[in-house]
């Protein structure tokens, strides 16, 4: 489960192996683990596909109110198109996701704004679509008025993607690491964000971009967004991996200093209390303070999941664009 913890199933009389339980309205990834083999409820459709791997890890919706945000409504929905393309850059054959909102008119005179939504480790460009419900999210927040329409794009965020391979021990070295990084923002920049203004009718100045992402998109955002001010105005890091950078934020963020305060319409950094990077993203928070840095910093109930996350982009998307 989402929590990391076993939770032991029992057999009854007829063979049938059961748990039982009472979860508050949510979605949660679960697997079973059979004779120390991981692997998805077979009978379940309803999966987030993993990153080089064959198997991936079951979804559940435990339904609840309609305040869910990543409950299905009787709204009008936004469109999912996928995307594929050759990197030059990485040197494969690669795809990235793209979120259009009701109604979306490519001919409109005012361009949309987009957002560039980042996964995590072992995810790949669906993962906030399976898990992350960032479709339905954005569906139900534009049916209130709470947010702008806008556009979402998901990136597959592996610039060396040989080192996230299962069956490649010991393969995230610090040298490895710099590359994924380099290759990925390099990507980003060069490739997706062109293709993008091209495609799709998207501003094309920083007031119409924002980036944010999770774990280790969270701290992929922060890399795209603090070290290229010229270019988004709207940053966002959901327990935000910064552990994957330059361990000397000086080397990481070499540019950053306070007079990017007014380049900046808004920096939101969230974590939950239980989360293993908690602790890694304090001392970035202290050493965004040190430089005289604005920004939000939040601290919620919850661990390293997409219970938060989704949570968390919930509340980040309202902020965005709003004149």
């Amino acid at each position: 489960m989402d929590d990391g913890k076993l939770r032991n199933m029992t057999m009854d009389t007829a063979g049938v192996w059961s748990y039982i339980a009472v979860f508050s309205p949510d979605i949660y990834r679960y697997t079973f683990s059979v004779d120390g083999n991981v692997l998805p409820d077979p009978n379940n459709p309803f999966i987030k596909p993993l990153f080089m791997r064959a198997l991936g890890q079951s979804l559940v919706l435990v339904p609840g109110e309609d305040a869910l945000t990543w409950q299905v409504r009787d709204v009008p929905h936004g469109q999912l198109n996928q995307h594929f393309y050759s990197s030059k850059i990485v040197g494969d054959h690669r795809d990235f996701r793209v979120y259009t909102p009701p109604g979306y008119d490519p001919k409109r005179k005012e361009p949309y704004p987009v957002l560039y939504l980042f996964h995590g480790i072992t995810d790949e460009t669906s993962a906030w679509i399976t898990a992350g419900r960032e479709h339905v999210i954005m569906d139900n927040l534009l049916a209130e008025g709470k947010a702008v329409p806008m556009v979402i794009v998901n990136t597959l965020g592996y610039g060396a993607p040989e080192m996230f391979d299962p069956a490649v021990a010991n393969g995230r070295t610090p040298e490895a690491l710099k590359k994924n990084e380099e290759l990925f923002i390099a990507s980003l920049l060069k490739e997706v964000m062109p293709m993008i203004d091209t495609l799709y009718n998207v501003g094309r100045s920083k007031d119409y971009r924002a980036v944010a992402g999770l774990s280790m998109g969270g701290g992929q955002s922060l890399d795209a967004g603090l070290n290229h001010p010229e270019l988004f105005s709207y940053v966002g890091g959901f327990s935000p991996a910064v552990i994957l950078l330059n361990p000397d934020y000086s080397k990481a963020f070499p540019k950053l200093n306070a007079s990017v305060n007014k380049d900046f319409k808004l920096v939101w950094i969230a974590i939950g209390k239980d989360d293993y990077l908690l602790e890694s993203t304090r001392k970035f928070r202290d050493w965004l303070q040190e430089k005289k840095i604005r920004f939000s910093y939040t601290e919620t109930e919850g661990v390293h999941s997409y219970n938060v996350w989704r949570r968390y982009l919930s509340t980040f998307a309202p902020l965005l664009f709003k004149k």
